[in-house]
């Protein structure tokens, strides 16, 4: 986690109706088998794809189109090549400065040759719609589930918080994704408890198809926030102690930023 994790920031689309939008760590934990076992169309080994839609100066970003309608073709065209799409928005505190990210979107793929095929079909109607939500552009990585545990992905509902947490690719940083996996998000997890925690799920980044372009971030991470009070007390408790733990997995320096749920749909 980052040294923002006392920071804060859900619509919901299933496939029969569009749901508008209401308003350290200990070292040497064991993983739970739960981390590989939650249910809900999320499943380790998935491939899933990561947009971050920088925010900033001038960037115009139309969440109520995105949810009622951009998610709404895509879940026509696609069909079952996608599993879960998950759409957020940066939660800003009064008094804070803006969010530099506008929205990030979660895509999980349970079949790659299925995405891809539907992706060729409809990749260029979907990149022309852009310009009905958005001014901006969109960064976007491929990676693959190596960690999950909590409630199922489909289990995470219209105006949930999510911690969003990114660790950045660069040359010369080393990530130990078994270690985040096995220690520090397992640590995390006794440390904050259920009641604060309802569900974290773990991605590797992956280099290009050609492997020319190495990932954006080593590892994303969705941390779902069972109870937001519950939840800021327990990070102020054990800030320090999941920073210390940082080092024990990654030189990278982690950005973090509460994010709610304000757009999805599940297969």
């Amino acid at each position: 986690m980052a040294n923002t994790v006392h920071r804060y920031s859900s619509a919901f689309v299933s496939r029969r109706q569009v749901l508008r939008a209401s308003g350290a760590v200990v070292a040497g934990a064991v993983m739970p088998q739960v981390l590989a076992d939650a249910a809900g169309g999320v499943s380790i080994g998935m491939r899933a794809y990561t947009a971050i839609f920088p925010g900033g100066a001038g960037v115009r970003f139309d969440y109520d189109y995105y949810r009622d309608q951009h998610l709404g073709v895509m879940q026509r065209l696609y069909g079952a090549a996608l599993t879960r799409v998950e759409m957020r928005k940066p939660l800003v505190a009064e008094g804070e400065p803006p969010s530099l990210y506008a929205a990030i979107v979660n895509f999980w793929i349970p079949d790659p040759e299925a995405f891809a095929k539907a992706s060729a079909a409809h990749g260029q109607t979907m990149v022309q719609d852009r310009a009905h939500f958005t001014n901006g552009e969109q960064k976007v990585q491929s990676e693959v589930v190596f960690g999950e545990t909590g409630k199922p992905a489909s289990a995470i509902r219209t105006g949930d918080r999510c911690l969003t947490v990114l660790y950045p690719q660069g040359p010369a940083d080393s990530f130990d994704h078994e270690y985040y996996r096995d220690h520090h998000v397992t640590s995390l997890i006794k440390l904050f408890g259920h009641e604060a925690i309802s569900r974290i799920e773990t991605r590797k980044g992956l280099p290009s198809p050609q492997g020319t372009n190495p990932p954006l971030y080593s590892c994303t991470a969705n941390v779902y926030v069972a109870d937001a009070q519950a939840f800021a007390a327990a990070a102020s408790r054990n800030h320090q102690r999941v920073v210390d733990d940082i080092p024990r997995f990654t030189s990278i320096s982690p950005v973090s930023f509460m994010t709610e749920v304000v757009g999805a749909f599940d297969a």
